[in-house]
């Protein structure tokens, strides 16, 4: 009968820790609110794709812009073009 109650108490004392481990775990990996937030966060991202994409655009039209006025200061001090040559840039 001893035998019996030691296995049950180790069984008892097994479970016991377990659960304080569980617990523990749980208090500080909180895994319920680590998914609310991701999906919350992931919410977030969707919802300001559209601004995120206009400010790409935005930048992607001022590049090719800047890029444009480049091409054009160096065509227009070009001393093979006709209408270019020995000019001084005045506004850069």
């Amino acid at each position: 009968m001893l035998a019996v109650t030691s296995i049950i108490n180790n069984r008892i004392q097994g479970f016991i820790s377990f659960f304080n481990i569980s617990n523990s775990y749980f208090k500080k990996r909180n895994p319920v609110m680590t998914t609310i937030s991701n999906i919350m966060k992931s919410v977030y991202i969707f919802l300001t794709s559209g601004k995120r994409l206009k400010m790409l655009k935005y930048q992607a039209q001022l590049a090719r812009y800047r890029m444009h006025q480049m091409e054009k200061l160096i065509d227009e001090n070009n001393s093979a073009n006709s209408f270019g040559g020995n000019i001084i840039n005045k506004y850069r």
